[in-house]
């Protein structure tokens, strides 16, 4: 009898888990097979109903940025695209439909350059995932560890002073593969960042409506997000320089 219990609770459990899946291989195709057809309103629709009862994935939010494009909505398919490009930084597809929808944006701002050091962090940063970096970083403890057992352990002189040289190493790696893990953590969790949505928006020069205006804005534009008051954003450009309040229903956070 515990036997028999113990078969239908594992197929229910097993049903369970082909009933979720099944809505969303269905929605995923169907989203697939609107936008093929040329039905994007549809299609956009439909990868948002994945994202919503799924989570996040850096392959849905591309698609959803590209039925976005297809409708001329700079706004939302650049979104999406800098949304798909937080979660896989290196993929070359994200990176080229983003460097085309910024080329599209009537605004064109002279970003400060980061310098050399930030930018090789970067780099090597997006090399991995945070979550490889974790795995990246334990297994450097591990090996490390081993060969500290070796060190102490061993009679030979030649494989202690080997095994001490790549213990150091090994420590080094670990530390630095620990802090880029962190780094990409901290830049996938961060919110600071948005895309104007409206089609035009007036800057402000404090979170007030009859306040005097400091220049204009237009949709796709990515701005970073300094201070929030009321139903203000503070913004500031990517020139360092051009600040100013904007309302919220103007942008959308990445």
């Amino acid at each position: 009898m515990r036997f028999i219990c113990s078969i239908s609770a594992f197929l229910i459990s097993v049903t369970s888990v082909i009933a979720a899946v099944i809505p969303v291989d269905t929605l995923w195709n169907r989203a697939n097979h609107n936008y093929s057809a040329g039905n994007y309103r549809e299609a956009a629709q439909l990868y948002e109903q994945i994202l919503n009862e799924n989570g996040e994935s850096a392959e849905i939010y591309f698609n959803l940025g590209n039925a976005c494009f297809k409708q001329n909505l700079l706004g939302p398919a650049h979104l999406n695209y800098e949304r798909a490009r937080r979660l896989d930084p290196t993929n070359p597809d994200i990176l080229h439909n983003l460097d085309f929808v910024k080329a599209l944006q009537i605004d064109k701002i002279d970003e400060i350059q980061d310098v050399f050091i930030t930018t090789w962090l970067d780099s090597v940063m997006n090399v991995f995932s945070g979550t490889t970096w974790s795995t990246v970083f334990f297994t450097l403890i591990i090996l490390s560890l081993t060969l500290l057992f070796f060190f102490i352990f061993s009679q030979t002189s030649r494989i202690r002073k080997l095994s001490f040289a790549g213990f150091c190493l090994l420590v080094f790696l670990s530390v630095t593969s620990f802090y880029l893990g962190y780094r990409q953590r901290n830049h996938v969790l961060n919110r600071s960042e948005a895309i104007i949505y409206s089609a035009e928006v007036v800057v402000k020069s404090t979170p007030n409506s009859s306040s005097s205006d400091l220049f204009i804005i237009h949709e796709g534009l990515k701005v970073r997000i300094i201070e929030k008051q009321g139903n203000y954003y503070r913004i500031i450009l990517d020139d360092e320089k051009s600040q100013g309040w904007i309302p919220r229903e103007s942008a959308e956070i990445i």
